[in-house]
């Protein structure tokens, strides 16, 4: 038989040395973790101003219509200018972001809008289009109701196209909007 050779165990000397990667490993961890910090950083400051941004926003919506008053003194003439002015200032004042958003969000492929008009004063706003049928105007009804923005929607008028090809109808919904909390 062949000789095995004899295996030498020391116990009472230390394991083996660290190596050569371990230090590297080390500060590569090291950099990396400040890496992550650093972005984490950046992320959250850039979080707090689209927070600022979004805040600044809901305030402005929030904020009371400005409006023109007159005095006592007032020509018939002046109060028609500043009733003509205020109902500008009401336009002007309109959440167009949040109503447009709330419309267009509603929308599918059997619906064309033609028009929004909203009353700013009594915060209505009346939605003129068109669809392929009296089902598609009443499904997008309920998608509008179904939004944050718009309440009690009613359909105003509609009209059948008989004369035109698939016979679209034409219609006017009615809808209560209110404002961001």
């Amino acid at each position: 038989m062949a000789h095995v050779p004899a295996i030498g165990l020391d116990f009472v000397r230390p394991g083996g040395g660290t190596g050569r990667f371990g230090p590297l490993l080390l500060i590569a961890g090291a950099i990396s973790a400040l890496a992550v910090l650093e972005h984490q950083r950046v992320l959250a400051r850039a979080a707090q101003e689209r927070a600022a941004e979004v805040e600044e926003m809901h305030s402005m919506s929030r904020r009371a219509m400005p409006s023109i008053a007159g005095r006592d003194s007032d020509t018939p003439e002046v109060r028609e200018q500043i009733q003509k002015a205020n109902a500008v200032l009401a336009q002007m004042n309109v959440p167009w972001g949040e109503l447009f958003a709330a419309v267009e969000t509603a929308q599918d492929g059997s619906v064309g809008l033609l028009a929004i008009q909203p009353d700013a004063r009594a915060r209505n706003v009346a939605i003129g289009g068109e669809a392929r049928s009296l089902p598609a105007v009443l499904a997008y009804m309920g998608r509008l109701q179904g939004s944050e923005r718009l309440r009690d929607v009613v359909l105003a008028s509609h009209e059948i196209k008989v004369k035109e090809p698939g016979q679209p109808v034409e219609f006017v919904l009615n809808a209560r909007w209110v404002e961001a909390p």
